[in-house]
């Protein structure tokens, strides 16, 4: 009878438990240790996600096939009349789909240790990208339950229509789901890899893998939301008013922050060695991203009438770069708690602090919208920073084309009026200079490895 009665009504411990539970796997860095004495605990630990979002799904799904007229999308978009394949249909593209790739996420990172990449590699190294692995999941499941599960989708409806009033959704929305879940997972793929790249060698295979996949993928993303109201003016104004586009956003900007930025700067600190590069780096990075933000950020406000102009834009982008700083200047104390693994930990856990802000930061204010081509560029000044740094010569015409294209695009992007052209320019002007810098990087590898040979 409780599935009958949608589940998350029926039992209004249920949503808070599932919640609580995913915000304990943000912890899994430390008690996935802690927790192996206990193993009851444990094991309850690691299920309790998954299970409670099975239940989720199996409520949905019997509310569906049994077109309980008190379920909202049975009211609202089948009616007492809708054949299999429409039931079918409003499953997986409808919020039992968010739910699904919710599920995917979780079990994904608890068989990470089975993934094909991970299969020469110790015990230590497979549990330490598991509890890897359930933090970054666990970090975004928050996200998604905040933003992608809300209220009404789980109440019963006390006065239904007469009629269905929402259009059926087509399969080509399952496809987007499974897209971005995708992105997301291979993101925390590279994430959890180039965490312990410096004392293990053994993710490099995980590294590269994911990061091949995780560049294809999110060509395909990015053409998509190219098509999509992201990039018209007028949704700048309220962007989560389509909460699926927002979240879709989200990912893509997220996910093109690590592929682009954060794999590069690993691979190329690993490149420089204990040197004094590393703090002159990490200097140059924190600072040109400090003065990115403020300035892109206040020019993106100043685009969008409801943020104001002027003096009021300023002071808006100075806000967001000040939050946006803390977070990153913060996380780089974790490295004396412990958490230092990658060549450059303080660097890592700066631009890893970065990236986590992202989603979360749309949860305080629609105003963090303003803060996210700013994000890409910096990440752009990031890679011209350890281009230079790693030649050694600013005046290397490398070097200075990554320079001119980064200018370049700045201006350009401070010059238009329209906020989703800012956010193109700013794309693909971090498109550009990463590409610039993986080219060097793989002439790099392949002059060491002919020495090596020699």
């Amino acid at each position: 009878m409780a599935f009958r009665s949608m589940l998350a009504n029926s039992a209004p411990w249920y949503l808070p438990a599932l919640f609580l539970s995913c915000l304990a796997w943000v912890f899994a860095f430390y008690l996935h240790t802690s927790l192996q004495h206990r193993p009851l605990l444990r094991r309850l630990y690691l299920v309790a996600p998954p299970v409670l979002v099975v239940g989720l799904l199996l409520s949905r799904t019997v509310d569906l096939f049994s077109l309980d007229p008190t379920h909202p999308e049975v009211a609202l978009m089948l009616g007492d009349g809708a054949t299999v394949q429409e039931r079918l249909l409003v499953l997986f593209t409808g919020q039992g789909g968010i739910e699904g790739g919710l599920l995917a996420m979780l079990v994904f990172s608890l068989f990470s240790p089975r993934l094909p990449s991970l299969r020469s590699v110790s015990a230590e190294t497979a549990d330490f990208v598991q509890s890897r692995m359930m933090t970054y999941m666990g970090w975004w499941s928050i996200v998604v339950l905040m933003l992608l599960f809300p209220q009404e989708a789980y109440i019963p409806l006390d006065l239904a229509p007469a009629s269905p009033t929402v259009d059926l959704p087509t399969w080509s929305v399952l496809a987007g789901l499974v897209l971005f879940t995708l992105l997301l997972m291979m993101s925390g793929e590279i994430l959890s890899a180039s965490a312990c790249m410096a004392s293990s060698g053994e993710t490099h295979l995980l590294f590269e893998r994911a990061l091949l996949k995780s560049i294809a993928a999110g060509l395909v993303a990015w053409v998509c939301l190219a098509q999509s109201d992201a990039f018209t003016f007028s949704w700048w104004a309220r962007p989560t008013t389509d909460s699926r586009l927002a979240m879709a956003l989200i990912i893509a900007i997220a996910s093109t922050w690590v592929v682009a930025t954060h794999a590069f700067s690993t691979l190329a600190e690993g490149l420089q060695g204990p040197t004094m590069k590393q703090a002159q780096t990490l200097a140059w990075n924190v600072s040109l991203t400090a003065l990115i933000l403020l300035v892109i950020t206040a020019s993106m406000a100043d685009k969008v009438s409801v943020y104001g102009t002027g003096t009021d834009a300023l002071f808006l982008g100075w806000r967001w770069m000040a939050l946006a700083m803390f977070v990153g200047v913060v996380s780089m104390t974790l490295p004396m708690a412990g958490f230092d693994a990658a060549h450059h930990p303080e660097a890592w856990w700066f631009r890893a602090a970065l990236m986590l802000f992202i989603p979360f930061s749309v949860l305080i204010s629609d105003g963090a919208w303003l803060l996210f081509p700013a994000l890409m560029f910096a990440g752009a000044a990031q890679l011209v920073v350890y281009l230079g740094t790693s030649i050694g010569r600013i005046t290397h015409p490398l070097v200075v084309l990554a320079i001119v294209v980064l200018v370049f695009h700045l201006g350009w992007a401070i010059l238009n009026g329209d906020p989703q052209r800012t956010l193109g320019i700013s794309v693909l002007a971090l498109v550009v200079v990463s590409i610039l810098s993986w080219a060097w990087l793989r002439f790099e590898r392949g002059a060491r490895l002919e020495k090596t040979t020699v």
